[in-house]
């Protein structure tokens, strides 16, 4: 239960749910009841709830504080934080398996997937924090810059297919260069499948795997790095820089990874840069989670001995 309650506040976050309770968004409400249940059910103890209770301080401390130098302290803690809740580095938390170490293609590395309530939180209020505080100063500088605001937002086409063409184009070449070049680097293969856990995966990638990072690459730190890049002609190295720390963030898997994972970052980057929306580059991001898991070797090629 704790997780489905979970899910229901990060779909609530974004702009398209206007629901309130006592002046308070739902998702506030949904995401309270979600640590309660966690709470009930084991997912976390009392170090996880102050870890929880101190995030929420500095992402209303983010909000609220006005005074330049204590908000950037503030700032930067709350994404400290928020990478340290994503990347399982602050204690108190059972996140749940769904599947330990199975080997999901015949020639794959053993595969591990939790529904991990601290990346899920993270994503949730990196998330609130995009929506709430980032978004709507997208205009001004877009408008600073001199970027035509027409070319990226629906209501100012005459055609919504017009709107969606853009994106969509580069959704598909982000997929196809991402797994071209994944299969030229030999970190996968051909590998249709439909593994019995499919439901849980698009659900659990797209909730709190693409969510989670997309709001703190694109949404929080692409954003921020735009708008210390004053000039329109330099625009473009915004995605470029977030692609590459992104692709570093993926270290683990080797170098040939990086490469993959920067041309996918990129890809994130580009459509967000294009639209200045965040949903389309969480979109992106799961659309190329999910073809590589259901068409290719997942995660990767296991390296001969």
């Amino acid at each position: 239960m704790t997780f489905y309650i979970l899910g229901l506040a990060i779909l609530s976050v974004f702009p398209f749910c206007k629901i309130a309770f006592f002046k308070q968004p739902i998702w506030l409400w949904l995401f309270i009841l979600s640590v309660l249940s966690a709470a009930l059910e084991g997912y976390i103890n009392i170090v996880g709830l102050v870890a929880i209770t101190f995030y929420v301080a500095l992402y209303y401390g983010t909000l609220n504080i006005k005074q330049p130098i204590i908000n950037k302290v503030i700032t930067i803690l709350f994404i400290a934080t928020a990478l340290g809740l994503a990347l399982h580095y602050v204690p108190g938390f059972n996140n749940l398996p769904i599947v330990v170490n199975e080997q999901i293609s015949s020639d794959a590395i053993a595969y591990t997937l939790y529904a991990n309530f601290d990346k899920a939180i993270a994503g949730l209020l990196l998330s609130a924090y995009y929506f709430s505080t980032l978004a709507p100063k997208r205009q001004q500088t877009l408008d600073s810059k001199g970027i035509d605001s027409k070319s990226i937002n629906s209501k100012n086409l005459a055609s919504k297919k017009l709107a969606l063409k853009q994106p969509v184009l580069i959704i598909i070449g982000t997929i196809l260069t991402t797994l071209i070049v994944a299969l030229l680097l030999g970190i996968v293969s051909f590998n249709p499948k439909v593994p019995d856990f499919w439901l849980a995966f698009i659900a659990i990638n797209l909730l709190f795997t693409c969510v989670a990072e997309e709001a703190l690459f694109r949404g929080l730190l692409q954003t921020k790095l735009s708008q210390q890049i004053t000039s329109a002609r330099f625009a473009i190295l915004a995605p470029i820089i977030i692609a590459c720390v992104f692709a570093l963030a993926h270290f683990m898997g080797g170098v040939n990874y990086i490469l993959v994972s920067a041309v996918a970052g990129f890809g994130y980057g580009y459509i967000f840069y294009k639209t200045q929306r965040l949903e389309w580059a969480i979109l992106c991001h799961w659309l190329v989670n999910v073809c590589h898991f259901f068409l290719f070797t997942y995660p990767m090629i296991k390296l001969q001995a």
